[in-house]
Protein backbone atom coordinates (compact mmCIF):
# COMPACT_ATOMS: atom_id res chain seq x y z
CA UNK A 1 0.00 0.00 0.00
CA UNK A 2 1.49 3.31 -0.73
CA UNK A 3 1.57 5.97 1.50
CA UNK A 4 0.24 9.40 -0.18
CA UNK A 5 3.16 12.06 0.17
CA UNK A 6 1.10 14.64 2.31
CA UNK A 7 0.56 11.87 4.87
CA UNK A 8 4.45 11.54 4.99
CA UNK A 9 4.71 15.38 5.31
CA UNK A 10 2.44 15.45 8.06
CA UNK A 11 3.96 12.35 9.99
CA UNK A 12 7.41 14.47 9.53
CA UNK A 13 5.92 17.73 10.95
CA UNK A 14 4.37 15.92 14.01
CA UNK A 15 6.78 16.51 17.15
CA UNK A 16 9.16 19.32 15.20
CA UNK A 17 8.59 22.16 13.31
CA UNK A 18 9.93 23.31 9.83
CA UNK A 19 11.90 26.32 9.76
CA UNK A 20 12.14 27.59 6.70
CA UNK A 21 14.10 31.23 4.78
CA UNK A 22 12.31 34.54 4.83
CA UNK A 23 10.83 34.85 7.86
CA UNK A 24 14.02 35.60 10.49
CA UNK A 25 13.35 39.46 10.13
CA UNK A 26 9.77 38.51 11.89
CA UNK A 27 10.16 40.14 15.88
CA UNK A 28 10.18 37.80 18.10
CA UNK A 29 10.44 34.86 15.65
CA UNK A 30 12.99 32.67 14.73
CA UNK A 31 14.16 29.76 12.50
CA UNK A 32 14.91 27.02 15.45
CA UNK A 33 13.34 23.85 15.49
CA UNK A 34 11.61 23.04 18.66
CA UNK A 35 11.31 19.73 20.62
CA UNK A 36 7.92 17.89 21.15
CA UNK A 37 6.83 19.12 24.33
CA UNK A 38 3.91 17.45 26.76
CA UNK A 39 2.91 21.39 28.08
CA UNK A 40 1.13 22.06 24.79
CA UNK A 41 3.87 24.23 23.79
CA UNK A 42 5.97 23.23 21.17
CA UNK A 43 4.90 21.70 17.93
CA UNK A 44 2.32 18.93 19.43
CA UNK A 45 0.25 16.29 18.30
CA UNK A 46 -2.31 15.09 20.11
CA UNK A 47 -4.98 12.69 18.27
CA UNK A 48 -3.55 13.43 14.89
CA UNK A 49 -3.81 17.76 15.72
CA UNK A 50 -0.82 20.20 15.22
CA UNK A 51 -0.49 23.03 17.17
CA UNK A 52 1.55 25.95 15.61
CA UNK A 53 2.65 28.95 14.69
CA UNK A 54 2.69 30.33 11.32
CA UNK A 55 4.24 33.22 10.05
CA UNK A 56 2.56 34.82 7.29
CA UNK A 57 3.91 35.21 4.38
CA UNK A 58 3.94 39.36 4.03
CA UNK A 59 7.30 40.18 3.87
CA UNK A 60 7.30 40.17 -0.05
CA UNK A 61 4.25 42.75 -0.10
CA UNK A 62 5.23 44.89 2.79
CA UNK A 63 8.95 45.74 0.98
CA UNK A 64 6.97 46.63 -2.36
CA UNK A 65 4.97 48.76 -0.15
CA UNK A 66 7.59 50.23 1.04
CA UNK A 67 9.78 50.68 -1.81
CA UNK A 68 6.13 52.31 -3.32
CA UNK A 69 6.08 54.71 -0.88
CA UNK A 70 9.85 55.24 -0.03
CA UNK A 71 9.55 56.09 -3.93
CA UNK A 72 6.89 58.96 -3.82
CA UNK A 73 8.70 60.43 -0.87
CA UNK A 74 12.24 60.91 -2.81
CA UNK A 75 10.40 62.10 -5.77
CA UNK A 76 8.87 64.63 -3.44
CA UNK A 77 5.44 63.61 -4.35
CA UNK A 78 4.42 62.22 -0.20
CA UNK A 79 6.24 63.68 2.88
CA UNK A 80 8.32 61.84 5.15
CA UNK A 81 5.37 61.95 8.19
CA UNK A 82 2.78 60.97 5.36
CA UNK A 83 4.89 58.39 4.00
CA UNK A 84 5.47 56.51 7.52
CA UNK A 85 1.80 57.01 8.15
CA UNK A 86 1.07 55.50 4.67
CA UNK A 87 3.37 52.83 4.86
CA UNK A 88 1.82 51.59 8.88
CA UNK A 89 -1.54 52.13 7.08
CA UNK A 90 -0.31 49.89 4.01
CA UNK A 91 1.35 46.94 6.22
CA UNK A 92 -1.68 46.46 8.92
CA UNK A 93 -3.77 46.36 5.77
CA UNK A 94 -1.61 43.34 4.33
CA UNK A 95 -1.11 41.82 7.59
CA UNK A 96 -4.88 41.80 8.14
CA UNK A 97 -6.07 40.47 4.80
CA UNK A 98 -3.13 37.61 5.42
CA UNK A 99 -4.74 36.77 8.95
CA UNK A 100 -8.18 36.79 7.12
CA UNK A 101 -6.56 34.32 4.59
CA UNK A 102 -5.71 31.80 7.41
CA UNK A 103 -9.11 32.35 8.78
CA UNK A 104 -10.82 31.52 5.51
CA UNK A 105 -8.41 28.69 4.92
CA UNK A 106 -9.33 27.60 8.40
CA UNK A 107 -13.11 27.39 7.60
CA UNK A 108 -12.78 25.22 4.63
CA UNK A 109 -10.22 22.94 6.70
CA UNK A 110 -11.83 20.53 8.69
CA UNK A 111 -10.42 20.68 12.11
CA UNK A 112 -8.23 23.64 11.91
CA UNK A 113 -8.21 26.16 14.31
CA UNK A 114 -7.00 29.78 14.18
CA UNK A 115 -6.16 29.86 18.12
CA UNK A 116 -4.45 33.45 18.24
CA UNK A 117 -3.17 36.13 16.15
CA UNK A 118 0.23 38.85 16.53
CA UNK A 119 -0.61 41.38 13.90
CA UNK A 120 2.63 43.68 14.75
CA UNK A 121 4.80 40.22 14.18
CA UNK A 122 2.48 38.63 11.55
CA UNK A 123 2.25 35.41 13.14
CA UNK A 124 -1.17 33.48 14.23
CA UNK A 125 -1.34 30.37 16.03
CA UNK A 126 -3.18 27.79 14.84
CA UNK A 127 -3.87 23.66 15.75
CA UNK A 128 -5.39 21.16 13.44
CA UNK A 129 -4.91 18.03 11.11
CA UNK A 130 -0.79 17.71 10.77
CA UNK A 131 -2.00 17.94 7.16
CA UNK A 132 -4.22 20.66 6.92
CA UNK A 133 -1.23 22.47 8.82
CA UNK A 134 1.67 21.92 6.65
CA UNK A 135 -1.19 22.59 3.51
CA UNK A 136 -0.61 26.33 4.45
CA UNK A 137 2.66 26.25 2.57
CA UNK A 138 0.99 24.95 -0.07
CA UNK A 139 -1.89 27.58 -0.14
CA UNK A 140 0.63 30.75 0.23
CA UNK A 141 -0.72 32.13 3.92
CA UNK A 142 2.75 30.74 5.40
CA UNK A 143 6.25 31.97 5.07
CA UNK A 144 7.58 29.19 7.64
CA UNK A 145 5.94 27.16 10.56
CA UNK A 146 7.52 27.60 13.77
CA UNK A 147 6.74 26.19 17.38
CA UNK A 148 3.46 26.95 19.14
CA UNK A 149 6.06 28.17 21.86
CA UNK A 150 7.65 30.67 19.56
CA UNK A 151 3.91 32.09 19.19
CA UNK A 152 4.55 35.81 20.26
CA UNK A 153 1.79 37.28 22.31
CA UNK A 154 0.53 40.37 21.70
CA UNK A 155 1.79 43.19 23.03
CA UNK A 156 -0.80 45.80 25.20
CA UNK A 157 -0.43 49.66 23.83
CA UNK A 158 1.09 51.53 26.75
Amino acid sequence: MDTPRREVLAAAVTGSTLGLAGCGDLAGLDNSATEQTDDGEGATSDNGRTRITIALAVQEAIQEAREEIGARVQEGNLSQEDGQAEFRDTREEIVSTAIEDVRTYAADAEGFTVENTNEQSAAVLVSGPAVAVLDTLNADIASALLSASDFPEPQEDG
